[in-house]
């Protein structure tokens, strides 16, 4: 893959975040100024009397949980009649748990957390409302892996210069390198697939190991892990702190691939139809306000608080306005301008272009969790379903997000399912989601090669 140069976006990374001179003052005009990113005059849409208005929504510090924080201290959760408590979790196994057993009412999840729930043998009928955000993730390798001659992927002209030179790398341990994932997420079907592209069989030459996200950082520095997939901020945390360089970000992987949703269970939607959709359209407008270059320093400061994320802003500045430091042990700041580093609502791309906005729960991004998730036999599914359409539109009930865009005057697709071009994946494979089992088919690398995939 040639490098990227995002020239025109130049005076960004040159401008940067400057925290330092943003007084407590300066933010208290910055916030008075932008307001709730609404007219004043402008009231929320009225979806009826809500059927529940205190709710519990669960978060795990990440950037990409940004717009539920967002719309609880930017008061839209307020405008649409919600009062919300945001409860801070240091895993995703409590996010599940939460949710399974209704002490949170929704919550920012795994992507593909809901899709196993209900492919498990003990089936949960866990739903997925909305994305949150695109892209935002990054793969972290360690000291060793620098040492051994590894460098950030913009240091190679081509893609295949950098698989050569890390494939010897893995191939020189004795005992397969511990790597960092979080399982559920798409980082971890992202990573692997970043991996086989290189010819990295991640079930034999990888031991993948679960481990929280704020934790990860921690493990690199002990030297207990070689790398890591995971959301940001803890990629260039690891930069700050001298503990890690990023040799991937997501979007070289898959350009415009889902980050995380907000989940629930499909018997509180029953019983709550109504809060649920003014739920999804304060977060949706919450969406659109992180979007926005001129409200991200206020969102940076809000959301790097310590009952948040409680991190640098600095390691969060660079993520959200794509300004991102690779970094590296020479010395050297590796700034690129990545302006779609994280996606929370629309920018027009090569690859994101109107009516398709970041939102959106594409039929066909479950399609291509499900290949995944029977390509690596994470689930109990061994072939690709015959009923898996009914199965992708119980988990993403579109409707209800349908109904809150329409009433946002947000244009909608003309279909749910969409081909993903071969220049958005890395390996320049085209998905065609009409046809899983072919493109299942397609892959050398997969946890029960020989076995050929058909129809279950």
């Amino acid at each position: 893959m040639e490098r990227r140069h995002f020239l025109k976006y130049l005076s960004l990374a040159t401008a940067g975040f400057s925290f330092s001179a943003c007084s407590e003052n300066n933010l208290f005009n910055l916030q008075n100024r932008i307001g709730s990113g609404k007219d004043s005059e402008e009231s929320a849409v009225d979806f009826g009397k809500l059927e529940k208005t205190d709710l519990t929504i669960g978060f795990v510090p990440t950037i990409d949980c940004a717009p539920l924080i967002i719309a609880k201290e930017q008061g839209f959760f307020e405008r649409y009649g919600l009062k919300v408590s945001l409860s801070k979790q240091n895993d995703w196994e409590a996010i599940e748990e939460g949710l399974l057993e209704n002490r949170f009412d929704a919550s920012a999840a795994l992507f593909g957390m809901p899709m196993l729930a209900q492919l498990a043998s003990t089936k949960v009928p866990m739903i997925s409302l909305m994305v949150l955000n695109l892209n935002g993730s990054s793969i972290t390798l360690s000291p060793k892996a620098w040492k051994a001659g590894i460098r950030p992927s913009t240091e190679y002209i081509q893609f295949q210069e950098f698989a050569n030179s890390y494939r010897k790398y893995i191939r020189g341990f004795d005992e397969p390198p511990q790597f960092a994932i979080e399982s559920s997420s798409i980082d971890n079907y992202n990573c692997r697939y970043w991996l086989s592209t290189m010819g990295i069989n991640p079930e034999k030459e990888i031991e993948l190991i679960e481990i929280s996200p704020s934790q990860m950082i921690y493990k690199i520095q002990a030297g207990m892990v070689d790398s890591y997939s995971v959301t940001a901020p803890w990629n260039l945390e690891a930069v700050l702190e001298k503990a890690g360089f990023t040799a991937f970000v997501s979007r070289d992987i898959w350009q415009g691939h889902p980050g995380k949703v907000l989940a629930t269970m499909e018997s509180w939607v029953k019983e709550n139809p109504k809060t649920a959709r003014a739920l999804v359209a304060a977060v949706l407008e919450a969406c659109q306000f992180c979007e926005q270059v001129e409200n991200q320093p206020l969102v940076t400061k809000i959301i790097s608080q310590r009952k948040y994320l409680n991190t640098d802003v600095k390691s969060i500045g660079g993520s959200l306005v794509g300004t991102y430091n690779y970094g590296g042990f020479d010395g050297k700041d590796r700034l690129v301008a990545i302006p779609d580093f994280n996606l929370f609502h629309f920018q027009d791309t090569d690859y994101l272009e109107s009516p398709n906005h970041a939102n959106y729960p594409w039929r066909s991004h479950g399609v291509w969790l499900l290949t995944q998730i029977i390509r690596w036999r994470q689930g109990e599914q061994q072939e690709y379903p015959k009923d898996a359409d009914k199965l992708i539109d119980k988990i993403y009930p579109v409707k209800i997000y349908e109904d809150v865009a329409k009433a946002l005057k947000i244009e909608l697709p003309s279909e749910r399912m969409k081909v993903e071009p071969a220049e958005v994946f890395i390996d320049k494979r085209q998905f065609d989601p009409s046809q899983p089992v072919k493109y299942l088919n397609s892959f050398d690398i997969r946890a029960n090669r020989p076995q050929i995939f058909a129809l279950g």
